[in-house]
């Protein structure tokens, strides 16, 4: 006389395919909330955009915070000048910069005083930024951009 449970074949469950799922959808999971919680630190101060239109108030020229930036050919330096005064080269003159348009914005009446950032074509735009972050450590949120037209458009 037979069993009857010697008759049956035994059942192999093969978990390997689950595995390899599992660590795919783990690995999945784990980039997506990598690049979303990069996504939310980046933060960028950057200047408004006024479009075409006219600006509603007038400030006249010598009412603007005006910083110019220069780099001749071949220079491997950028010169700053902060009105009409020549403040100085690269690092140095930004962390004076820095003071300046401090002590100029804390000045009364210049409370809600514009800037005007004017940058010669050779000047990188690495330095455009650290003026730009001069203007933001000041509290001047409105910023001007000048800069030279295009060979040919003059």
């Amino acid at each position: 006389m037979r069993r009857a449970i010697d008759d049956q074949e035994e059942v192999k469950l093969s978990i390997t395919p689950l595995i390899d799922v599992t660590f795919l959808l783990l690995i999945f999971f784990m980039c997506a909330m990598k690049f979303k919680t990069l996504e939310r630190k980046v933060l960028a101060y950057l200047p408004t955009d006024k479009g075409g239109a006219p600006i509603p108030r007038f400030i006249p020229p010598e009412g603007k915070i005006t910083v110019f930036l220069t780099r001749d050919k071949g220079e491997q330096a950028t010169r700053v000048r902060l009105l009409d005064l020549e403040i100085g080269l690269d690092a140095p003159a930004f962390q004076v910069l820095d003071r300046r348009l401090k002590g100029i914005r804390r000045s009364p009446g210049n409370e809600e005083m514009p800037g005007e950032l004017n940058a010669g074509p050779e000047v990188p735009h690495s330095d455009v930024i650290r003026c730009v972050d001069a203007f933001m450590k000041a509290g001047i949120r409105e910023i001007d951009f000048v800069g030279t037209p295009p060979p040919g458009r003059e």
